[in-house]
């Protein structure tokens, strides 16, 4: 179903930022920025499905040309620490087509355009893996208005404040309305709503729609951000990963708890018995309906009553029916967290990490043994989950330090590389002339001590995480993650396993590490990963 989500920030010479350099990502265009010399070049750039400029009418032609309007939105601003530009970036709904959502991102940007006056890069995005949900238009609007003469006063009515606010709310307004008209247009029912959930469920609650209140009374997740997800894709452990995950699960088991309850008031309603005491059920097949869905990553399966299904059908939650709807993904089972540990521990034991694992060794052998000694409950599985985080993170931090040295290694040969280009460059042209004018000789000049500045601060600060004190560090990570892995093992063992050896002890030889000596007492700092 359609989602809704919007975000406005800013471009700022403050935090390193650059418009020019900002538009050309967004664009996948080539654009040269003559206040630096800075060329960037991200023609080669993937998912850029459109790009196009608008500006008020009686603009200067170069407003229409990102490769002109940035360059002028940067000479506009005087100040080292300006606001150079204003990114709204919001999502395009899957269910329309390309033609569709180029007319909902126009239509948008139109609107934007007009209120406030300045000129506005509309660049259109396609999901970055195949069959993914997640078009979505970045529209980078200039600081100033734009007129005949070009760019003039400061849009300040965004900069922040009481008035910042109400424009934002206002800007959110135009997004969910804009996405539902085109969504009605196209003849989809789905809808979105820009509102907080917490306003969306008091409204339901006043008119006395308690289907869509219960559901609407989950708690919101938070926005991962690209770096959160990429650690998360790569099995290493997240803050924010981490309390979404429990957002999820305390969703996922208040949404089973309200649907319970709605459906036995709806089945006894529909039978005409009083819901209090309930009394002998009536035999005959009970009418609710099976529903998959994904609550914050937090999959599951509950009964749904038909007075229950109908209103939040209504409500939008589901679409228009749920057997139209695309499908969800299921929660890992507790059998592929179990193979994931077996996976994970044969990494480990090629590190030489299992010897300081007893309680981790036991779940490893039951689990390898194809014992049925986990009962597949909640708790279980939540247990499980924390032991195979666990692992990927002791696995992650025996290869930090060996991480580390490559950085150096690599950030040697960059700099030995940064060293070549300005000496060739300086023996080479030593003085501006042929080929170059002078500003043109300064600027390639500039570029590579510029760069060798950077490779040498890049690799005094990899010299830096390899220092024997770093070196220390990082053992005591290690031994951190070790007790926290061997504690969650043990709470595992408490409530999952059974007592005695496994009954497979074929399937146990399987595993090299099985046969190791028992672990001493103590933990120690594990060998690491090279």
């Amino acid at each position: 179903m359609a989602i809704y989500h919007a975000n406005i920030k800013t471009i700022s010479r403050s935090k390193g930022h650059s418009s020019i350099a900002a538009a050309a990502y967004r664009a996948g265009l080539l654009l040269s920025d003559e206040r630096t010399g800075q060329r960037h070049d991200y023609r080669r750039r993937d998912g850029v499905v459109e790009t196009r400029c608008m500006a008020p009418v009686g603009s200067p032609a170069w407003a229409l040309d990102p490769h002109q309007l940035w360059v002028e939105a940067e000479r506009a601003e005087r100040r080292k620490d300006s606001t150079v530009a204003r990114e709204f970036e919001f999502a395009l709904p899957h269910e329309l087509d390309e033609d569709q959502r180029s007319s909902l991102a126009t239509d948008v940007t139109r609107a934007l355009v007009e209120r406030y006056g300045f000129a506005a890069q509309a660049s259109i995005h396609s999901p970055g893996s195949k069959g993914g949900l997640n078009h979505h238009v970045h529209i980078l609007a200039t600081t100033r208005r734009i007129g005949p003469d070009g760019l003039t006063d400061k849009t300040r009515e965004l900069d922040g404040g009481p008035t910042g606010r109400e424009e934002v709310e206002w800007v959110r307004a135009l997004v969910a309305s804009s996405v539902n008209a085109h969504l009605e247009a196209a003849g989809i029912d789905a809808r979105v709503d820009h509102r907080t959930l917490k306003v969306q469920a008091e409204e339901a609650l006043a008119r006395g729609d308690f289907a869509a209140a219960a559901v609407l009374s989950r708690q919101p997740t938070r926005h991962l951000g690209k770096s959160a997800a990429a650690m998360l894709r790569r099995g290493l452990e997240s803050g924010r990963g981490e309390i979404n995950e429990q957002i999820a699960l305390d969703n996922l088991h208040g949404f089973e708890r309200i649907a319970r309850e709605f459906d036995k008031e709806a089945w006894f309603q529909g039978q005409g018995i009083a819901a209090e005491g309930y009394g002998e059920q009536p035999s005959g097949p009970r009418k609710g309906k099976r529903l998959r869905f994904d609550l914050a990553n937090g999959g599951g399966e509950v009964e749904l009553s038909p007075r229950m299904l109908a209103k939040a059908r209504d409500y939008g939650l589901f679409g228009s029916d749920p057997a139209d709807q695309p499908p969800l993904p299921q929660r890992v089972t507790s059998q592929e967290l179990l193979q994931g540990i077996v996976e994970t521990w044969r990494e480990l034991v090629s590190a030489g990490a299992e010897a300081a694992l007893t309680w981790t060794r036991r779940v490893v052998e039951h689990a390898a043994a194809g014992v049925s000694a986990f009962v597949d409950s909640s708790a279980v599985w939540t247990k499980l989950r924390e032991v195979l985080r666990s692992m990927k993170q002791l696995k992650h931090r025996l290869s930090a330090y060996s991480r580390r040295q490559q950085a150096e290694r690599r950030a040697i040969r960059l700099v030995h590389m940064a060293e070549q280009s300005w000496e060739e460059f300086n023996t080479n042209h030593p003085r501006p002339g042929c080929p170059w004018p002078e500003h043109e000789w300064k600027a390639r000049r500039t570029r590579r001590l510029v760069a060798l500045e950077k490779r040498s601060a890049e690799l005094e600060k990899a010299r830096n995480l390899t220092t024997p004190e770093e070196a220390a560090a990082c053992d005591a990570t290690v031994l951190e993650s070790q007790m926290r892995l061997e504690a969650c093992s043990e709470a595992l063992a408490s409530v999952g396993l059974t007592e005695g050896e496994p009954n497979s002890a074929g399937n146990v030889r399987n595993l090299h590490a099985i046969d190791s000596p028992v672990s001493p007492p103590g933990l120690r700092p594990s060998p690491r990963f090279h």
